[in-house]
């Protein structure tokens, strides 16, 4: 046996030199493409372990005016945590640690190189199942701070790397404070100093050796060591660290069997202890939101920066309107919208609002029914679905407008396209076609077959383009047709949030900024970590920002949205939108101080079918209230380069005497245009006839009691199989009397 001993070794050791050739390969290859340093100020945090979020109480929310007040019952610590000084851990603790995962901790600069050709070894070989790792404490604190966990060559490498470069900006004990209080404790727990308080009850300085022992066994494996869930296996687990303890001579013979004798008892109140609180609706949004910045700030996941907020004590200055975000979340916990429960269950339905001026999300709800929850879908955010004809402002209209591709005025023939033998396309909801009508009243009764035309004469690529500006996402490979752009029939659909803050272009003088739930971020000793800098770009002109508004005013006034009463308070615009097969209800409005979007549907999509739709409803409840303060009526400004002109319904051109005598009435319309898109030629389309009591034309010499003077339209049209149209009775070559 002895003489087999020195060709084991060999063996080994030719092994570990394998390995280390390796091993530097694999350093030389991923050299370049490697961050080899990370930001030691990921493993400073310290302080108050409570991350705080703060709101404004504005003057003047535009120019950032108001003061800074605390939203004590939004602070986020859900995952307890609670930060500890290196002085206030016993000695027993950080020895048990020590003893357990790192023996070499003192004496390596961050890799423990036996441990770690070792490991490798065994990644290939697969000669431990047991979960056998060789990384050191040092190592794990990067495992822990930045979630990068997979086992590749390229991230361990880059561990390596980083682990050193850590030995060598913080000492020893900056390294073991850190990773003892950002290690897991499992039950939702991080650090030691949370864990003797949700495990004993007691704070860690009073921890006996059993009790840092027991602490110290759950990290190998935090669920299948968890004390409370798992005590068996915690206490089989206990055994081995307690002897390594005394093997490495940090604990004597008999403060071992005093310790391997001790019953530990957990706390029968883990459960209840542990911070089982659920956000609101706004603070996960907000806390969505600040984990990603982090995570491309540090160059971590996602899932390591939201841990780095739940245990890092920072302080997060949102931009919340904290009475509104409380009405909102009041609302859709009590008001079942008075749906019908159709299909056997209720719709859901999500709501946001932002104020247009500096994109702030002010408010926003992502379901019906009190949230019970975290980390639960988000129907304001998650939820992307077909818009209907919601996205014909943005695809279609506005962007027409600042083409000049159309005007306020230009008119199209509401008839649809012919796609085939007598067949017909696209249909109006209700299916109804009504001839000749002016864009301006195509946005107002949402005109499917105008949208159409209009798209076709704006083009898909000049839609696609200000789509993206607007800030939808949209597929350039599936969506390059009529159906997406002008209907609203998206591919992959797209989300509350981003639609309504595209229309913020409308209020904002054409300017659109990215979204946001925050201002800037501090830690706990107040140097910002983060400032929310957003970009905002130019898509319109004020001019038809104005226009375009004009047009959705229309649709509140008297359009499909006609039954929404805040406006009789302040001007309101908007648009409808319902998705295919009626499976989604959308209304997206605005004020000149809020914009507000609502969303309602079924999680699996299905039709649903109301008198009146219930986005608007909501939207109504939500405006009035954010309105409550309003004494007076205030308009949307208008900017000086647009002018008013009454222009003729059926042709766009200046409104005559003959376009007031139309058989039908007075077909004058007041339009707004920029200087450039003023009407100046007169109606031709409006010729003046007499008609007698049948209704056909007939002469002037006709007997007086037989004829009357009145217009009627000069215009053809290609008659179309099956298909009615309005206007058609109303046409000239219809009122021949054929002998």
């Amino acid at each position: 046996m002895n003489r087999k001993k020195p060709k084991t070794k060999k063996i080994l050791f030719a092994l570990l030199a394998l390995l280390g050739v390796i091993f530097l390969i694999l350093s030389i290859f991923f050299y370049f493409s490697i961050d080899k340093e990370i930001d030691i100020s990921l493993f400073k945090a310290g302080g108050t372990s409570v991350s705080k979020i703060y709101y404004f109480d504005y003057e003047d929310r535009k120019n950032r005016i108001g003061m800074a007040e605390e939203l004590k019952e939004e602070a986020i610590f859900l995952e307890k945590s609670e930060w500890e000084s290196l002085y206030n851990m016993p000695k027993d603790l950080l020895n048990a640690f020590i003893a357990i995962e790192d023996k070499h901790f003192y004496e390596h600069n961050g890799v423990d190189w036996l441990r770690t050709g070792k490991a490798m070894l065994n990644y290939i070989f697969k000669f431990d199942k047991s979960g056998y790792g060789g990384s050191t404490i040092t190592q794990q604190l990067i495992k822990n701070v930045t979630g990068e966990n997979d086992f590749t060559p390229k991230r361990k490498v880059e561990e390596i790397f980083r682990a050193q470069y850590v030995e060598k900006n913080l000492s020893k004990n900056e390294i073991l404070e850190a990773y003892l209080n950002v290690v897991y404790m499992s039950q939702n727990c991080y650090g030691v100093g949370a864990a003797s308080k949700l495990y004993f009850n007691k704070e860690v300085k009073d921890l006996t050796l059993a009790e840092c022992a027991t602490l110290a066994s759950i990290v190998h494996n935090p669920n299948k060591y968890d004390p409370y869930k798992n005590p068996k296996n915690n206490m089989e687990r206990r055994k081995i660290v307690l002897n390594q303890m005394l093997v490495q001579g940090y604990i004597s013979q008999e403060q071992y069997d005093i310790a391997i004798n001790e019953k530990v008892a957990i706390s029968e109140d883990v459960e209840k202890n542990r911070n089982s609180g659920v956000y609101s609706w706004y603070t996960e949004a907000l806390l969505n939101e600040v984990s990603s910045d982090l995570a491309k700030k540090y160059d971590l996941n996602t899932s390591a920066a939201r841990n780095l907020i739940l245990k890092g004590g920072y302080n997060i200055y949102s931009v919340v309107d904290k009475e509104l975000q409380e009405f909102l979340e009041k609302t859709y916990e009590n008001y079942m919208l008075n749906f019908d429960n159709q299909n056997g269950t209720f719709p859901q339905s999500s709501c946001v609002v932002i104020d247009p001026y500096t994109s702030d999300v002010l408010a926003i709800v992502g379901g019906i029914g009190k949230k019970n929850g975290n980390l639960i879908f988000n129907r304001a955010t998650d939820a992307k679905r077909p818009l209907g004809s919601v996205i014909k402002p943005l695809s279609v209209y506005a962007p027409g407008l600042e083409d000049n591709a159309f005007n306020y005025a230009t008119v199209y023939d509401d008839t649809p396209i012919k796609i085939g033998d007598n067949k017909y396309w696209p249909k109006n909801s209700p299916n109804r076609y009504r001839g000749l009508i002016p864009v301006s009243f195509a946005v107002e009764r949402s005109v499917n077959t105008v949208a159409v035309k209009a798209l076709n004469d704006l083009g898909i690529n000049r839609s696609k383009m200000y789509l993206k500006r607007f800030g939808l996402n949209i597929d350039d490979r599936l969506d390059g047709n009529e159906a997406s752009l002008a209907l609203g029939q998206l591919t992959n659909g797209e989300c509350l949030l981003n639609t309504a803050n595209a229309y913020t272009a409308f209020v904002n003088g054409g300017n659109v900024s990215t979204p946001k739930t925050y201002l800037y971020v501090t830690d706990s000793y107040g140097n910002k970590v983060l400032e929310k800098n957003t970009e905002t770009k130019k898509v319109l002109s004020q001019e038809n920002a104005y226009i375009m508004t004009m047009m959705l005013k229309n649709v509140v006034d008297r359009g499909t949205a006609s039954y929404i009463n805040v406006s009789q308070k302040i001007d309101i615009a908007g648009k409808t939108g319902t998705s295919s097969n009626n499976e989604d209800k959308w209304f997206v409005g605005y004020s000149p101080l809020y914009v507000c979007g609502v969303w309602t549907g079924y999680d699996t999509p299905k039709p649903m079918y109301y008198e009146k739709n219930p986005s608007c409803l909501i939207f109504d409840k939500v405006m009035e209230y954010a309105h409550r303060n309003i004494s007076e009526y205030i308009e949307f400004e208008k900017p000086f380069g647009v002018y008013t002109e009454e222009f003729c319904f059926d042709s766009g051109d200046l409104a005559q005497d003959n376009c007031k005598n139309d058989l039908r009435g007075d077909r004058t319309e007041l339009g707004y245009f920029a200087y450039k898109d003023i009407p100046n030629s007169p109606c031709k389309m409006h010729e003046k006839v007499y008609i007698d009591n049948d209704g056909y034309i007939t002469s002037k010499e006709s007997p007086f009691w037989n004829r009357r003077l009145t217009s009627l339209l000069n215009y053809s049209r290609e008659k179309q199989d099956g298909i009615i149209v309005d206007d058609e009775e109303y046409l000239v070559e219809n009122r021949i009397k054929i002998e």
